[in-house]
């Protein structure tokens, strides 16, 4: 009877460790999908930041305080046979590039601006 009653208790403690460790693996499994899921908000409100600034930056450009420009020698698609040494053309480039609070996630854009002006003909 006595050995009865002890191999009950090894099978219970046997069930109890199996099911200690899968309750364990499922806590875990669970935090990191909800680091994941956390991970990936804070990415796309980088993502969204990074945008809005650089969208106001494009739109805030003031003319003479433009980033770095490189003159073309031909602008492309030019309106008329006319226009050729007439319209100057500059290519432009602004970046902007965000940060999270703790530098774990970044977000980038770059866009190119051509910028097109009449020259000054001289007689």
């Amino acid at each position: 009877m006595a050995i009865n009653k002890g191999m009950v208790l090894i099978v219970a403690l046997v069930f109890l460790l199996v099911m200690a460790l899968l309750v364990s693996a499922m806590l875990l499994v669970s935090q990191l999908s909800h680091k994941t899921a956390y991970a990936a908000q804070q990415q796309l409100q980088t993502s969204q930041l990074a945008l809005k600034q650089h969208l106001s930056q494009l739109t805030s450009l003031p003319a003479g305080e433009l980033p770095a420009a490189e003159l073309m020698a031909d602008c492309p698609a030019s309106y008329a046979a006319w226009s050729g040494g007439a319209v100057q053309c500059e290519l432009l480039r602004v970046d902007t590039e965000t940060y999270s609070g703790g530098r774990h996630f970044y977000a980038g854009y770059s866009s190119l601006l051509l910028r097109q002006r009449l020259t000054k003909e001289v007689d």
